[in-house]
């Protein structure tokens, strides 16, 4: 008769068998999906399945001895390795458009087959850490559909990874080092989130080092907490990404169509010229490619915006005679020499200074508190270094130097509620909003410079540098009229 004990264990290990051959039989039907749907599979599938599920089906009635149950185990060990073997040529990116195309709504599906993967503890490399990867992110979601919403929490995805890789012989690290690591992709979530333009996702290298950090604690993988971790870092780039690009697409189009109506007028006979039309039109498709597959690369994303901006201005021809270059270095603080705009100017010279010079938190913390944009701070770097700026570049920096005027203004008349705002700064701001207004009038000239011929990007830049002006001497204003 068998005893309490021993029948609890048998139990156990029948159930850790029947899930093992469910995630065979899950993972077996994955790859004939597969097969079908996107290439065909050489030499075909060869996987028997069926006489290992009469074996596990008899087992609970006539319990075998533990050789026989060693044999079975090893026979399930056999047909993981059959089905490795069918699944190691193919790439990550067959996972990822199986699922976006076919998008099972049964959620056991992307459980067992990530199960499988995290049974292959012994052949791990890149390729099979991008397919857990995209498999935990899926558990994580709840959903295979790119596009939606998660509907698992956090905790959810957690207690799931828990029991995923409660048996499994993947590799595991210090729990010491479990904090720290999940901690990071927390921070780099945060990073990613705070995204607002495409430029801060792609060209600071925030998508990168997702990779870059999910590549150095692989290992780390094999712990709930840091998969966790992960899986929800890549749903908010996943979230960030598709907002961003969505915003990015409308952009090209318009790049497309003027670079189009361009050719028309102005057809280009020079080899170089036709090679940088080419190259674009290239990228645009391999980009479409990739849009319509579900599978857009920031990289694919970059390189088109890279050859429409190339092909803009070989088309649009050299800058109109209004925009080329205007006095250089410290005579654009000679120019400004007054009491309004050298205090302006100063700021954000210094702090750039201070940041690039002294590598030291304080120079660090006077550079984030202006919150340049890229070519702003370009704008900023030339004129310390004594080099000319052209006219649209020294507006924009005087546009930049004055926006961070206009918020210090600002957050001085916030802690002023409840008391007179003193005469000086009442004085200062209005200064300030007569100022902008001027320099709008001149952006606004920009604008017609862009329909002439300008670089797209170039006119986006101008156009956000604008804004921003506009939208912090707006709520200046809006502070002092409530006041």
């Amino acid at each position: 008769m068998m005893s309490a004990e021993s029948s609890s264990s048998f139990e156990g290990d029948y159930i850790r068998r029947t899930e093992r051959f469910k995630a065979l039989s899950t993972f077996d039907q994955f790859l004939r999906g597969i097969h079908r749907g996107f290439l065909p599979i050489q030499g075909g599938l060869v996987s028997n399945l069926a006489a290992l599920y009469g074996e596990l089906n008899r087992a609970p009635s006539a319990p075998a001895s533990p050789s026989a149950m060693s044999e079975l185990d090893a026979r399930l060990a056999a047909a993981a390795a059959g089905l490795r073997a069918v699944d190691i040529p193919l790439s990550p990116s067959l996972t990822r458009r199986y699922f976006e195309k076919v998008r099972p709504t049964d959620e056991r599906i992307p459980f067992y087959i990530l199960r499988f993967y995290l049974g292959c503890a012994e052949d791990i490399d890149e390729t099979l850490l991008d397919k857990v990867d995209y498999l935990a992110t899926v558990v994580a979601a709840g959903t295979a559909d790119p596009s939606a919403a998660p509907t698992r929490t956090r905790e959810e995805a957690r207690l799931i990874f828990q029991k995923l890789l409660a048996d499994s012989a993947w590799p595991r690290i210090d729990n010491e080092a479990v904090p720290q690591i999940a901690g990071a992709f927390d921070e780099l979530a945060a990073r990613i989130g705070g995204a607002r333009e495409f430029e801060e996702l792609a060209g600071e290298g925030r998508i990168e080092s997702l990779r870059t950090l999910k590549r150095q604690v692989s290992r780390g993988l094999g712990h709930p907490d840091i998969l966790t971790a992960a899986a929800s870092c890549n749903l908010k780039a996943r979230a960030v990404f598709r907002k961003l690009y969505e915003k990015e697409e409308k952009s090209l189009r318009e790049a497309s169509r003027r670079i189009d109506e361009l050719e028309r007028r102005f057809p280009r006979q020079d080899l170089s010229e036709a090679e940088l039309l080419r190259r674009f039109r290239d990228s645009r498709r391999e980009l479409e490619r990739q849009t319509a597959e579900g599978s857009v690369r920031w990289r694919q994303l970059v390189e088109v915006q890279r050859a429409a901006s190339d092909a803009l201005r070989v088309l649009a021809g050299p800058l109109p005679p209004a925009a080329e270059e205007a006095p250089a270095g410290e005579a654009v603080l000679e120019e400004a020499a007054d009491t309004f705009w050298e205090p302006c100017l100063r700021r954000i010279l210094s702090a750039v200074e201070l940041g690039d010079s002294v590598k030291s938190l304080e120079g660090w913390r006077a550079l984030a508190d202006c919150k340049l944009d890229d070519w702003e701070l370009d704008a900023a770097r030339r004129v310390i270094a004594k080099r000319s700026l052209s006219k649209p570049e020294r507006v924009v920096l005087f546009a930049a130097a004055l926006r961070v005027k206009a918020e210090s203004q600002m957050e001085a008349v916030r802690k002023n509620q409840g008391s007179a705002i003193p005469s000086a700064l009442q004085r200062e701001a209005r200064a300030s909003l007569a100022h902008a207004s001027e320099l709008d009038r001149t952006f606004s000239s920009f604008a017609v410079l862009g329909q002439g011929g300008e670089a797209a990007e170039d006119v986006r830049r101008w156009t956000r540098s604008r804004l921003r002006l506009l939208h912090a001497t707006s709520a200046l204003w809006l502070a002092l009229d409530g006041r």
